[in-house]
């Protein structure tokens, strides 16, 4: 094994030129031995100190091979005068197999210096050349990134063949391939596989350092020439692999790539067959070798490792996919191999070699420690081919006869597992597999058994190498229910490994094979039920369902706007579904039978399901599960009906859904589950009636002012309406209010008051208070509710007719009457609400009123009779939509008649006419007697016979004049004073 360690430390002159180590494979540690390279110090030509000789170390890997060691470091120096100037060239050594100097062979001699120091950076003055390097049949290449201006290159060396001892020839001066490789990279490690190298598989490692590229780019490149004319006869060509080990993407969590380009026809595309990426900051691909096959598949392997994840790792892809599979088969971390492994584990690679003769070449992976891990290969084992077959291939559980392998309705399977095994190297001990073998796993409970057991899965031992057979037998259950799917058989096996130990040292492996990881370890294969379904063994059912609520008597219920409603009440019990399922079929293709067709429905909370008709098919618990059939076959029907108990419909319950979901094991896509829905309407029953509807009031007296009044007395003649609410149903809580409003006439058209409510009593003991103010607005003094009913009676019943003033009403019919309504805006009503409070028994509203006299006085009185009247209304007010109850308005009315004005004059007695006539015909005659006895009657009889005395004598005398008679304004006034 070389090693190559470029920070070692000469021991002769402390010289820190680096060093290559050869390290026998043995179980020391302490073996390795140095090679003596040969260095010459010559400071005024060459600069060795810190060359880091040993950076790249490779091997042609053949008997007569040579090795390669470089220095990437090594300058020359140039004189200009008394002014150097340096160039870091690079240089490399090559050695024989037997790691001595052979100044016969040519390869050995040659300087091996591909980069020119007389020119400058923008040539190959800083070239670097070394860095990596390697061998072919007849070439030796190396890369030198700092040529071009650290845009890197990359150059042949030798020529000629090789082998048995020949020279090598070689052209003047190196041939410089590639001169621009790659564009500004952060670094770029290209495996370099050459037409030359087809035959070895060999791989090269390349890098280049230049400054970075912008952030979010690839950061890798591969580059080839024209392509080669292959070598005759059939030749596979490995597939080229890319380091970029400090490739990244922003969105993307990686940490590296490796670009592997597959072989296509001779030819590879420009672009990676694929990308490989690890975890981020693990520098995956920081080292790329070819290790060669390293499971003998046949193609090489790819071992990309991530130094920097964690303690370093190696991941182990297998090339026998096309393209290698995304995900690796192995990951060897160096936390594995115990705490003498250093990080970083993976820092660099190679393989491609059989050390140790077991047919497997194995990594060797070193770090930046002064340890390197060679990772032995375990001989792999390869299933050549095995077999899985159950006979029969169908099975008819309907043949089942009682003595089927002594008990009921089985029938046994015999399974045939072959298997053949080959492996590279003759085992000391032929390896054994386990296998397991699994029928109906994915069932619970399996529908078969194993012979002699209770069990369907079966564990055994298969010895190997020869070839041989396992037969076994499976019994079929009785009354299995799945006749439509496969029974479905696993076998899967592994070996069988013995405790192991590992230890350093070429100790054999061939005691811990392993199987291919490349191959399937599970066969599986299947038994098939007869059916009778088309030739493909497959059924396509055609399950349809209808379903809706229905009565007792199987009438459906009604519905609004497509969906059905339910008039609940408290004598709503149970609740009928009826399910019609039907298989008919509508194309050739279908209403095949429907193996397992099962009814599941769902029901709510507010549903309990009771009973199912017909009985017997299903099985009622929280759920309704009915077997429909197994198989329901072609053009059959099933018709249930679904009996449900009401106990959870509450006054929010605003629909009731139940899905029914139809299943089955035939094929069929368009199954979906069906709601049944129904929508509840609550009905609050409720009754709403009026002691009295007509009242008899009158109005009399003076006019009385608002500010005169100071008690409801003052107001006018009492009234009340007694009304009686009576509701059946649940207490609404917040989900709404039962009301009984009022139309109250409270004004007449001109605003003057009507009908004065002053209280409103509940049940006799509890006032109702509507907002607004109202009930009372004047505050005025009310009398107490304890009041002696029977005064309150007085007080509304007409006046006995010995009681005066008697009202129009007892006396005679009205001769005028007027009407005062709302309706008719002959009045303005107030509206006022008076909430239910107790809905489980009646309710008494009392409203006591006053009729407003003083209205009645100024406006109707020149009416006999005033006619008012309003309404009340019993109403529910709730925002859920589905609890109703109708409403209830009744009527009253109010007669106020005018007071009489005048009284009814009182009887006389006969007796008492006759005396009082017979009295005044007494007096009569008693003032002519007295008149008489005063010559009262005699006065007027003097006057007659003295003419001559005349109290108007005066006047007498002048109207009797000579001459005739007075003149005429005389006269005139004489007639003026008499009629006066």
């Amino acid at each position: 094994l070389l090693v190559g360690a470029p920070r070692d430390v000469e021991p002769a002159n402390g010289t820190r030129t680096g060093a290559v180590y050869a390290c026998p494979l043995t179980a020391s540690t302490s073996d390795c031995q140095r090679l003596d390279i040969q260095l010459k110090s010559e400071p005024d030509k060459a600069i060795i100190d810190d060359m880091w000789l040993g950076v790249t170390v490779a091997s042609q890997r053949q008997a007569a091979g040579r090795v390669l060691a470089c220095a990437h470091r090594y300058t020359k120096v140039l004189w200009s005068g008394s002014e150097d100037q340096r160039r870091m060239v690079g240089k490399c050594y090559v050695r024989g197999n037997d790691l001595r100097l052979n100044i016969s062979d040519e390869w050995q001699t040659y300087h091996n210096e591909m980069c020119n120091s007389n020119t400058d950076t923008d040539e190959t003055g800083m070239c670097q050349m070394g860095t990596s390097a390697g061998f072919a049949a007849n070439i030796i290449y190396f890369g030198a990134p700092g040529a071009y201006n650290w845009q890197g290159a990359w150059g042949l060396a030798g020529g000629g063949q090789t082998g048995g001892g020949g020279a090598a020839t070689f052209p003047e001066g190196i041939q410089y391939l590639y001169p621009a490789m790659g564009h500004p990279l952060a670094r770029v490690w290209a495996p370099v596989c050459a037409h030359v190298l087809k035959t070895t598989r060999v791989c090269a490692r390349f890098c280049a350092f230049t400054r970075p590229r912008a952030r979010g780019e690839r950061t890798g490149v591969w580059r080839h020439s024209p392509q080669p004319q292959p070598a005759p006869g059939p030749r596979r060509w490995p597939p080229p692999v890319v380091g970029a080990p400090y490739y990244f993407q922003r969105k993307q969590e990686v940490g590296g790539a490796v670009y592997v380009y597959m072989n296509e026809v001779g030819g590879f595309q420009r672009h990676p067959s694929l990308v490989l990426t690890p975890p981020p900051y693990s520098a995956f691909g920081f080292a790329v070798a070819s290790i060669g096959d390293i499971n003998q598949d046949p193609p090489p392997d790819i071992p990309p490792p991530a130094p920097f994840e964690g303690p370093g790792k190696v991941y182990i892809y297998h090339s026998s996919a096309d393209p290698p599979p995304a995900k690796p088969r192995q990951v060897i971390s160096g936390s594995e191999l115990g705490p003498a492994t250093p990080p970083p584990f993976g820092y660099s690679l190679s393989g491609g070699l059989d050390v140790d003769g077991n047919s497997y070449p194995p990594p060797l992976v070193g770090s930046l420690a002064e340890r390197v891990v060679l990772l032995r290969a375990r001989p792999v084992i390869n299933i050549l081919n095995k077999t899985f077959t159950p006979p029969p291939s169908k099975v008819d559980p309907a043949r089942c006869t009682p003595d089927s392998w002594g008990c009921a309705c089985t029938r046994g399977v015999v399974l045939e597992a072959h298997a053949r095994v080959r492996h590279p190297t003759a085992l000391r001990s032929p390896p054994a597999l386990e296998y397991t073998l699994e029928a109906d796993k994915d069932r619970h409970p399996p529908r078969v058994r194993f012979f002699g057991t209770h069990s369907a899965t079966y564990h055994g031992v298969f010895p190997m190498p020869r070839t041989r057979c396992e037969s076994k037998e499976l019994l079929l259950l009785e009354n299995i229910r799945d006749k439509l799917h496969p029974i479905v058989l696993s076998m899967n096996y592994s070996l069988v490994e013995k405790p192991r130990t590992f230890q350093l040292g070429p100790r054999s492996l061939d005691a811990f094979p392993v199987l291919n990881q490349d191959q399937s370890h599970q066969n599986e294969t299947k038994i098939e039920f007869q059916k009778e379904c088309g030739s493909d063994n497959k059924c396509y059912s055609n399950l349809q369902l209808q379903s809706g609520f229905v009565t007792d008597q199987n009438q459906p219920l009604p519905r609004l706007n497509g969906t059905q409603v339910l008039q609940y009440s408290r004598d709503v019990r149970k609740l009928y579904l009826s399910v019609n399922v039907t298989n008919v079929p509508t194309t050739p293709s279908n209403g095949e039978d429907a193996h397992e067709a099962l009814l599941n429905v769902t029901v709510p909370p507010s549903l309990l399901p009771s009973s199912v008709r017909p009985s017997g098919a299903c099985t009622v618990a929280e759920t309704v599960l009915c077997e429909l059939g197994n198989p329901f076959k072609r053009n059959q029907r099933a018709e249930l009906i679904i009996v449900f108990e009401a106990i959870g419909i509450m006054l929010d319950t605003r629909e009731i859904s139940v899905w029914l979901d139809l299943s089955t094991q035939s094929t069929q896509e368009d199954l979906q589950p069906v709601l049944a829905k129904l929508l509840v309407d609550y009905s609050i029953q409720s009754s709403l009636a009026i002691a009295s509807s007509h009242a008899q009031s009158h109005f009399s007296g003076t006019v009385v002012g608002e500010s005169a009044m100071r008690s409801e007395q003052d107001v006018g003649s009492p009234l009340a309406f007694d009304f009686q609410v009576t509701t059946k149903g649940e207490s609404l809580g917040n989900l709404g209010t039962i009301l009984l409003g009022f139309e109250w006439p409270y004004e007449i058209p001109n605003g003057k008051w009507l009908l004065y409510p002053t209280e409103i009593l509940v049940n006799g003991n509890e006032t109702c208070q509507p907002p607004g103010g109202v009930i009372n607005p004047l505050n005025l003094t009310v009398s107490p509710r304890d009041q002696d009913p029977s005064r309150r009676r007085r007080e509304l019943e007409a006046p006995e007719p010995a009681e005066p003033p008697v009202t129009l009403a007892t006396a005679k019919k009205a001769k005028s009457e007027v009407v005062l309504s709302c309706s008719k805006g002959t009045a303005r009503c107030i509206w006022f609400e008076c909430p239910l409070l107790q809905t489980q028994h009646p309710t008494t509203f009392s409203v006591r009123a006053r009729v407003w006299n003083s209205t009645f006085i100024e406006e109707y009185s020149d009416f006999d009779r005033v006619k008012v009247d309003g309404t009340a209304t019993l109403f529910l007010r709730t925002h859920v939509p589905t609890i109703n109850m109708r409403n209830h308005t009744v009527r009253f009315s109010v007669d106020v008649d005018s007071e009489l004005t005048e009284e009814q004059p009182a009887e006389i007695a006969l007796w008492l006419v006759l005396v009082a006539v017979a009295a005044g015909l007494l007096l009569l005659g008693l003032i002519i007697l007295l008149l008489w006895k005063c010559r009262f009657f005699q006065r007027t009889r003097y006057y007659r016979i003295m003419p001559k005395y005349h109290a108007v004598r005066i006047r007498q005398e002048q109207r009797y004049q000579p001459g005739g008679l007075l003149p005429r304004r005389r006269r005139k006034k004489h007639w003026v004073t008499k009629w006066q």
